[in-house]
């Protein structure tokens, strides 16, 4: 039996328990200012179009600072300037000339071959010739011969593709500049691919066509990306290193004789680089560049995005729509299926691997229907992300067929109606043309959006950019709820060439499926092995929203840097931007001992992502084999 005295204390530690939880989730609402997007409160500051630095094409030093540096023994890094030649309006040109910028290189474009002959210097070389060998004249010796005198002089060659084969087959001294022995095949078909651990990012990796699945997506191929799986079968010479090889159906990617893909072949202190097929053509193009050029020097250092976003795209709607396939498919409501089953597994997948999420909510998908949003559903997911950190922004899609300025019409009276207002940041215009996005950007709902995340374009040359003087553009790399070998090289592109990775889930998918292999049971397993897959893979990288990658990629392309080596020190300066600024180091057998002005970590074995927290940095390197004993 309970005495008084338990009894009242009791009584006494129920009520005080029950008015603490009151007060502190009434607590939680008070702070909860939901209605406020924390990703708009310092657009204004943002660096803008006019901040892009761009080369003036003279990286000419004052003879007293040259003669210091000599006195030093320093040694400056060769970031200098980069001839194309070919037409630079070709998808493999764009990536060079993508390249350039995001590196802050110069560039220079000549139409052929003989045009740049003519203006050549031995007193001005550049660190590299790009070159689309159809502006080369192959049966022209001359050419050949001035092309041997670039690599005597110390220029690298990089060939974005290969002449025909007949021309390989004919000239010696072709078969002699490319680091190819003989031609097994005029053509062969590859049914896997192999990339070589060291080039890019991300390790080595076996892409295997597998039974029954349609080979165009499961094997990087087909088209323009990144590269026809078909092509000549050439066998390399002595002196040659392969990066990427095929095999052709019964053969073992270990053999010696399989078909080369992507290789070099060194000329004393300067490389040709060989593509045979089209990995060029497209912004791959620019982590293949990266890559390469890490392998010209002792050690390269160069500016990096370090943004890993994940857009769920058309998440959440709010209106009760398909309720017919729901009731079938979950016996719930879209709202419910939305609230009690997506987000918790959306959420156990992104925490797993400490990603933010960006979710570009549309009020609904059809606006022809009778079906409302509800305004208490926005409240609620406003609640709910605020506390998470996740974004809102604002999906252009629909299922009406109405358009962009149609449905921004209607969101903006929705949002009015229920919180007065709301400032997005960020939004998805998913296949939108230049002009509809500018269009949209003057709506009213759009007038704090300072970011568009839009669709992979293959014909664009590069993922990131200013769409307008105060409005950046990212690009989705690929679809996260459908993996493809396609995808995973571009990843691994953009990896290694600014640290840069953002995914798409389209949760229309859901509300509207388009069979049952579009039900959540399915595609949840898509998504968390997404994430969980490059979130292992990268881990070095920060996870960010669209709103973060923005401010990102404003400092990014702002940035100018230099850095030079004395001994076993790197010395980083970096210019033009306020605040920290970040870089990927690849190195050959060398590794980071202690940093300066900054912080380090090693993203694999040869390459660390650099933190460069003050404008001017110091790194001392070690043996690689030194750690061990350490």
């Amino acid at each position: 039996m309970i005495s008084r005295r338990n009894f009242f204390s009791i009584t006494i530690l129920m009520v005080t328990m029950l008015f603490l939880c009151m007060c502190l989730n009434n607590l939680k609402d008070s702070w909860n200012d939901y209605a406020v997007n924390r990703y708009t409160e310092t657009a204004e500051n943002y660096p803008s179009n006019i901040n892009v630095y761009v080369p003036d094409g003279s990286r000419e030093k004052d003879p007293k600072e040259q003669a210091a540096e000599t006195d030093r023994g320093e040694t400056v890094s060769d970031r200098d300037r980069v001839v194309c030649i070919g037409d630079m309006n070709q998808l493999s040109m764009s990536a060079a000339e993508a390249w350039v910028t995001y590196t802050k290189r110069d560039i220079a474009g000549y139409p052929a071959l003989p045009a740049y002959e003519s203006v050549w210097n031995e007193e001005d070389l550049p660190e590299m010739l790009v070159l689309d060998s159809a502006c080369v004249d192959w049966e022209a010796g001359e050419e050949i011969d001035f092309l041997n005198t670039c690599l005597e002089k110390g220029v690298h060659l990089v060939f974005c593709n290969l002449p025909d084969v007949s021309v390989i087959k004919e000239n010696g001294q072709a078969r002699e500049l490319f680091g190819i022995q003989k031609v097994l095949e005029d053509e062969i078909t590859v049914t896997n691919l192999y990339l070589r651990e060291g080039f890019l990012l991300g390790g080595q990796t076996f892409y295997r066509e597998k039974a029954g699945s349609d080979a165009d997506t499961m094997l990087p191929g087909s088209g323009a990306f990144p590269g026809e799986r078909t092509f000549p079968w050439y066998i390399p010479a002595s002196g040659t290193k392969v990066y990427m090889k095929g095999a052709p159906e019964g053969m073992d990617m270990d053999e010696e004789q399989c078909p080369i893909v992507l290789w070099r072949k060194s000329f004393g202190t300067a490389y040709v680089f060989a593509v045979n097929g089209g990995l060029m053509e497209g912004s791959e193009g620019i982590g293949i560049l990266s890559a390469m050029s890490a392998e010209m020097h002792s050690y390269e250092i160069y500016p990096v995005l370090n943004a890993q976003n994940m857009i769920l795209t058309g998440y959440p709607s709010l209106a009760d729509e398909n309720a017919a396939e729901m009731e079938r498919l979950y016996s719930r409501s879209v709202k419910q299926v939305f609230q009690e089953i997506l987000w918790p597994n959306i959420l156990m997948a992104l925490q797993k691997q400490n990603y933010k999420a960006t979710c570009m909510l549309t009020p609904q998908y059809d606006y022809s229907d009778d079906n409302p949003p509800d305004g208490r559903q926005l409240e609620y997911y406003l609640k709910v992300f605020n506390e998470r950190a996740v974004e809102t922004g604002w999906s252009a899609r629909n299922m009406s067929g109405i358009s962009p300025t149609e449905k921004l019409e209607e969101d903006y009276r929705f949002f009015q109606d229920v919180l007065g207002g709301y400032d997005i940041a960020s939004f998805y215009a998913g296949g939108l043309e230049d002009e509809q996005m500018a269009e949209a950007l003057e709506a009213q709902l759009l007038a704090s959006a300072k970011t568009v995340v839009r669709d992979y374009d293959e014909t664009e040359s590069g993922p990131v950019g200013f769409l307008s003087e105060n409005v950046t553009a990212q690009s989705i790399l690929g679809d996260g709820l459908e993996y493809t070998y396609k995808n995973d090289f571009r990843y691994k592109c953009m990896e290694t060439a600014l640290g840069y990775f953002s995914v798409s889930f389209d949760m229309s998918r859901v509300a509207y499926p388009d069979d049952d292999k579009s039900a959540w049971e399915q595609l949840s397993r898509s998504l968390a092995t997404t994430i969980d897959t490059y979130g292992r893979l990268f881990r070095g990288f920060a996870r960010t929203t669209a709103a973060e990658c923005d401010m990102r990629i404003r400092q990014f392309l702002a940035l100018d840097y230099s850095d030079s080596r004395t001994d076993d020190r790197i010395r980083l300066r970096t210019e033009g931007i306020d605040g920290p600024a970040w870089f990927i180091l690849r190195t050959h057998n060398e590794a980071i001992r202690e940093m300066e002005g900054g912080s380090w970590q090693e993203l694999e074995e040869g390459a660390y992502l650099i933190e460069a927290a003050q404008s001017e940095v110091t790194l001392t390197l070690e043996p690689a084999d030194e750690r061990l004993y350490r």
